[in-house]
């Protein structure tokens, strides 16, 4: 999928995600899509965005004005914090008599990168007659360089209103080297928990089991070292067998016994509201089970029992 007119972005915050994208776009020096200018808070933001473009920085306008920015591309990526993208658009498009962009509105495109947020953040250039998407990666950036060497095949939500956003948005996410998922504007917040419960709920899970290790005196960084392990094998398992059919462990095999030895031993050495968490997961997991035809009604009414008390 191609577009035939050319894209000049302009890149509006120059953190982990800006930079990252403007690296792979620069990168894959496309003839009719470029990165023109980037814009970012601080000088320090900057001066690392020109370092890691290092040769690809060249033709590109860096700046602490996001007007200035803005006014060389007919294609606005803004990469801000959630919370003030509305405000960032409304800077860009707010003033009726001061024009930022010389090109018809018509043909300008305004895209978020928020998981959260609908395209209601981006009303000013709505209002303005620019053309508005967003483009979300289900992608945990936790540094630049990283993020560069493993953004490639990773999933975008896109939501879009007409079919030229459509086309832009898929095209976009071609060149970044993913793939596009379509996400309905008012369930984006649905769309994005899912993706915190993936992410970052998994860091709190892996946090919990590596607390309880600590409770018997196994250091964190040896728990970290074993449990990453096991974590990396059932990753692997669901992305071949899916969720259901990857669950292990002794609830999957109908084993009370252990899990009766669990809650004791939970008992003795942690307090009620630690073990809430292992309650709470245990039955979601014994409903899988149950789905999964492994386990009898009588054994999963005995699961539940076990984690009530």
């Amino acid at each position: 999928m191609t577009i035939n007119k050319k894209i000049n972005i302009a890149i509006i915050g120059a953190g982990r995600l800006g930079t990252t994208v403007a690296f792979i776009i620069a990168s894959k020096n496309q003839k009719n899509t470029k990165i023109v200018s980037i814009s970012s808070q601080t000088i320090k933001s900057i001066n690392r965005a020109k370092k890691t473009l290092g040769d690809f920085s060249k033709k590109i306008l860096f700046t602490t004005n996001n007007k200035e920015a803005a006014a060389k591309a007919n294609c606005i990526f803004i990469c801000t914090p959630d919370d003030i993208i509305k405000k960032v658009c409304r800077e860009l498009f707010g003033q009726k008599k001061q024009t930022i962009i010389k090109q018809k509105k018509e043909d300008i495109f305004v895209i978020h990168f928020s998981g959260s947020k609908p395209l209601k953040v981006l009303n000013a250039a709505t209002e303005a007659g620019a053309n508005t998407l967003s483009i979300h990666p289900l992608k945990s950036l936790a540094s630049i360089p990283r993020a560069i060497k493993t953004i490639k095949n990773t999933e975008y939500g896109i939501t879009y209103n007409t079919p030229e956003e459509e086309v832009l948005a898929k095209t976009i996410v071609e060149i970044l080297g993913g793939h596009s998922i379509i996400v309905e504007d008012s369930k984006k917040p649905l769309y994005h928990a899912a993706a915190c419960v993936a992410s970052n709920y998994l860091v709190t899970l892996m946090d919990y089991a590596v607390y309880i290790n600590e409770k018997i005196g196994i250091k964190p960084e040896d728990s970290i070292k074993g449990l990453l392990s096991l974590v990396e094998g059932t990753v692997k398992n669901i992305g071949e067998a899916g969720t259901k059919k990857s669950l292990t462990g002794p609830i999957a095999r109908g084993d009370t016994g252990t899990i009766k030895d669990h809650m004791k031993n939970f008992k003795k050495h942690l307090n009620d509201k630690d073990i809430e968490i292992y309650k709470l997961m245990g039955k979601k997991t014994a409903g899988i089970a149950k789905k999964n035809g492994w386990i009898e009604n009588k054994v999963y009414n005995e699961i539940i029992d076990i984690l009530k008390t």
